[in-house]
């Protein structure tokens, strides 16, 4: 089992808060649907960006 470098899961979270904030924000105040895309896409961007590392990072193993 690889250990996670804790930035990785940090970029994740944030970028699970961004997507999610944009739904409650969206719940409670109008907003455009520029500003709620533009949540929602660099929430999901951040996700991406944090598993390819994570991905990349991973030791390889040798047999």
């Amino acid at each position: 089992m690889q250990k996670i470098k804790q930035k990785h899961l940090v970029l994740l979270a944030i970028g699970t808060f961004l997507s999610g904030s944009s739904i409650i924000i969206r719940h409670y105040v109008e907003v455009s649907d520029f500003t709620d895309g533009m949540l929602k896409g660099i929430g999901i961007g951040v996700m991406i960006y944090s598993i390819y590392r994570i991905s990349r990072d991973k030791p390889s193993e040798k047999q």
